[in-house]
């Protein structure tokens, strides 16, 4: 299991921390994804990211796969291992912004300033078991999401 944490201190500045509890390593690095960077989504338009992002990441076919990641706006990100209890549709639904689950990180860190505006855009969210590739499956993982007033 992973662990996180979110804190700010006594200025509003936002401290997000985890731990990657994994044996083996798969080639992260630290990633940084620039404003205007054009993001293929796989059931969204592909659009350009709002914000810049940073974070540790594993890029694979020139998209970044996010651990955990921040933005400009001071938004964070991390996702945490959550076998045999984390649970995602089996396909996109009808009129929902669908996102599929590898993309959840870059997905909020490039387009929401605050948890405000996440939990907002969540409220409509459908989170899709789709595996980045036909080698890898789906990572069951459940995120936090903090800026320097609160976390979901």
């Amino acid at each position: 299991m992973c662990t996180g944490i979110r804190f700010s201190d006594g200025e509003g500045n936002m401290y997000l921390a985890r731990n990657l509890d994994w044996s083996t390593r798969y080639g992260e690095r630290v990633v940084v994804t620039p404003a205007g960077f054009p993001l293929p989504y796989s059931f969204l338009d592909d659009a350009p990211a709002a914000h810049a992002v940073i974070g540790m990441a594993v890029v694979l076919d020139n998209y970044p796969l996010y651990f955990d990641c921040g933005n400009d706006a001071g938004l964070g990100v991390a996702g945490l291992n959550f076998p045999g209890f984390a649970e995602y549709s089996k396909g996109p639904i009808d009129g929902k912004t669908n996102i599929a689950a590898y993309e959840f990180p870059v997905w909020v860190a490039a387009n929401f300033a605050s948890v405000d505006e996440v939990e907002a855009a969540l409220a409509n969210a459908n989170i899709v078991a789709k595996p980045v590739s036909d080698q890898l499956g789906v990572s069951m993982l459940h995120w936090i999401v903090g800026d320097g007033t609160r976390s979901i």
